[in-house]
């Protein structure tokens, strides 16, 4: 049988050359875009500053301060602002910027930004994390001492941060490494607020146990167990408190370890 050569017609083939040409003029520019995007050939050449004229001035910043923290860890915050005085900011600047602090300290917890188009300031309010303990016994996280949050998060703040006068002591020498702390976060806010005759002063992790320990102002000692049934748990020590109290010597210890089977022990 003869093979017949099959020839498109002129216009087909002009219009799979142009398909053709299009693909590859496309292939070609995002090959120079990849390219000039790897090179980075900005950052080596210093291009001119444009001026922006009166919009310039409408958006220029002459001055910036942060509220809601002690004056050092401001004056840290603010030189992590870095305001060029009367750099143009756009509409949404100051809300990147304050993004930016709470990337950069881990112990802020919020920052509102506003500022004033007329007065050319930028006002930076600053809420520093809530915690629930001073931390004993953890590696540190930077400069200041060790904090639980109150989501179960440890941060390091620097000094007058966190008011902790009132805040016991977590020492977790005995805590395993990278262990969820947001149950003993949870532990800690529930005695504080529990109505305990005497305030906590210290919570300690008993690695052999597996359970905390608590201490009161009045040296009485909890053997406290695991971080469950806290609730009933504090409910019972309550009336447990108040009848042993004229009954015992100051310092004596109250184990709720086996509060699961009804029992809380009390001993001198």
């Amino acid at each position: 049988m003869k093979r017949q050569r099959v020839r498109l017609r002129p216009k087909a083939r002009a219009a799979r050359r142009s398909v053709l040409g299009r693909t590859a003029g496309t292939a070609a520019a995002l090959l120079i875009v990849a390219v000039t995007l790897a090179a980075r050939p900005w950052e080596r050449v210093a291009l001119p500053r444009v001026g922006l004229g009166p919009l310039g001035r409408a958006l220029a910043v002459e001055s910036l301060a942060v509220q809601g923290v002690p004056p050092d860890a401001a004056a840290a915050l603010e030189k992590e602002l870095a305001l060029v005085p009367g750099e143009p900011w756009g509409p949404l600047e100051a809300e990147r910027r304050a993004e930016r602090l709470l990337a950069r300290f881990p112990w802020l917890e919020q920052v509102g930004a506003s500022r004033s188009w007329t007065g050319r300031t930028a006002l930076f309010m600053a809420v520093p994390r809530a915690a629930v303990a001073s931390v004993t016994g953890a590696r540190r996280l930077g400069p200041g001492a060790v904090w639980l949050g109150e989501e179960g998060r440890l941060f390091s703040a620097p000094p007058g941060v966190v008011s902790g006068a009132e805040l016991p002591r977590l020492d977790l020498a005995g805590w395993p490494d990278g262990a969820d702390l947001a149950p003993a976060a949870r532990l800690v806010g529930a005695v504080l607020k529990g109505g305990l005759p005497s305030r906590p002063m210290s919570f300690s992790y008993d690695a052999r146990e597996k359970g905390w320990r608590v201490e009161l102002e009045d040296g009485t000692r909890l053997q406290w167990g695991a971080a469950d049934w806290t609730p009933e748990k504090l409910g019972r020590l309550r009336e447990v408190l108040a009848d042993a109290s004229p009954r015992f010597p100051r310092g004596f210890t109250a184990d709720l370890r086996y509060f699961e089977d009804g029992r809380i022990l009390v001993r001198p």
